[in-house]
């Protein structure tokens, strides 16, 4: 018997001595992952903390090259009106064009693809020297073909003193277009030659201000009713606003550099035909108006063609008022006729003409009142080579005005007399409104 109660507490002692031995061993597992555990989450603590300085470094660098970026592009900004009045105007050949000279010895820019008129009263800028689209020179006995058939520009001579008329910048750096209404009236700021005077903008110290940012203004975009549907509606390349202003904006810039380095820019001859297909710049075109500002804005665009080396768009409106200005100071015109009363050079409602009505080259028919005429049929219209300024259809520009207004210059002669709607006159609608039927426009041409 007590040998088999020693034998049952050496077993018993055998259990506990085992069962204190796992439970060690447990204890030391436990502590061991605890401890495991413990590194992990101090490790994941250090990297949480390593990557949140990191990032932090990261804004900090990026905000820190946006604000230099930034500061760099407010700084070339608030110079490029220097880099505008410091080009050199170019008076030899270069990759983009020949320098012509006309009959009275002026020097002339002619865009490679274009030939300068050698026809007796389109060969002198003083009266308007005309080029041709084309390689062939022009064909003088067969002008009135010519003419018909290719498109034509008309060169507007501008010194650098008159570019400065033409734009500002502001404070901003943003370039402005400098438009102008014209009066009879004398006094500060207008010119006493052609009557011109600011309007909706004042420059001090070389800072331009619009007045009023929902006034008379170019470039800028209108808050179009219909937004981006109007956009792809009407052809326009732009997906936003934003986008649309960028390039109004770029390409306004594109023109004054244009002008600045070449003395001047082209306008067309003729208020823009066939638009209903591919835009012209003819004589004797009747396809000359009812469009919307946008596709006539898009197809004026298109009107170079494949020729690398000039820009065409709608005429700008300060590029108007620059044209009324050479008319007058050239002597083509008088203040009264283009402030007052333009019946007499214009196709209008209350004054009859003479125009070709059968393309025979011959002004044969007056004009009945209320009907426009062929563009350019009547040679009673010809300003300096450009042809119906005043009145037959009411020409878009790209200046803005208001909140959804398009401005288009000079009469309509369905309905207007040269004494209301005369050709200096401005008014306005909606880009997709209901008068377009009533609307042309005149492009202008820019070499590279």
């Amino acid at each position: 018997m007590r040998n088999q109660n020693d034998a049952q507490k050496a077993l018993e002692r055998r259990i506990f001595v085992k069962e204190k031995h796992e439970k060690k061993e447990h204890e030391k597992e436990n502590n061991a992952k605890q401890t495991h555990a413990s590194v992990i989450k101090y490790i994941a603590i250090v990297l949480i903390i390593a990557i949140l300085a990191v990032a932090i470094f990261v804004v900090a660098i990026s905000e820190n090259i946006n604000k230099e970026k930034q500061g760099e592009e407010i700084s070339a900004m608030a110079t490029r009106g220097d880099y505008i009045k410091e080009i050199k105007l170019v008076t030899e050949d270069n990759e983009y064009m020949t320098i012509q000279t006309d009959a009275q010895g002026v020097q002339v820019p002619v865009p490679k693809g274009y030939v300068g008129s050698t026809m007796q009263g389109e060969n002198t800028v003083e009266h308007g020297y005309v080029i041709y689209e084309g390689t062939d020179p022009v064909n003088t006995e067969d002008i009135w073909n010519e003419r018909n058939s290719r498109n034509q520009y008309v060169w507007v001579p501008v010194t650098h003193e008159q570019l400065s008329k033409m734009y500002g910048i502001d404070e901003n750096g943003k370039y402005w277009g400098k438009l102008y209404d014209f009066t009879m009236n004398t006094g500060n700021n207008i010119d006493e030659t052609t009557g011109a005077t600011p309007l909706n903008w004042t420059e001090t110290n070389g800072v331009m201000k619009i007045i009023s940012i929902d006034g008379h203004r170019e470039p800028d975009i209108t808050s179009d009713i219909d937004g981006i549907n109007s956009f792809r509606q009407y052809g326009v390349k732009a997906e936003s606003l934003a986008e649309y202003l960028t390039t109004l904006e770029k390409e306004f810039e594109e023109t004054l550099v244009s002008i600045a380095k070449y003395g001047g820019f082209y306008i067309g001859r003729y208020e823009t035909g066939d638009v209903n297909s591919t835009l012209t710049v003819h004589r004797m075109n009747t396809n000359i108006g009812g469009k919307e500002w946008y596709i006539l804005y898009e197809k004026c665009k298109q009107l170079r063609g494949n020729n690398k080396n000039v820009l065409t768009n709608m005429l700008y409106g300060s590029q108007y008022d620059r044209m009324l200005m050479w008319l007058i100071e050239s002597g083509n015109k008088t203040k009264e006729q283009i402030i007052l009363d333009s019946s007499d050079w214009g196709v209008y409602q209350n004054f009859d003409l003479e125009y070709d009505s059968d393309g025979d080259g011959v002004a044969d028919t007056t004009k009945i009142v209320g009907r426009m005429i062929p563009s350019g049929s009547s040679e009673q219209t010809n300003a300096n080579n450009i042809y119906d300024i005043g009145g037959n259809y009411w020409e878009w520009t790209m200046e803005a005005n208001g909140t959804n207004s398009r401005i288009y210059r000079a009469g309509w002669a369905s309905s207007y007399s040269g004494d209301v709607m005369n050709a200096k006159y401005r008014s306005g609608w909606s880009p997709n409104g209901n008068y377009v039927g009533r609307g042309g426009c005149r492009a202008a041409l820019y070499i590279k």
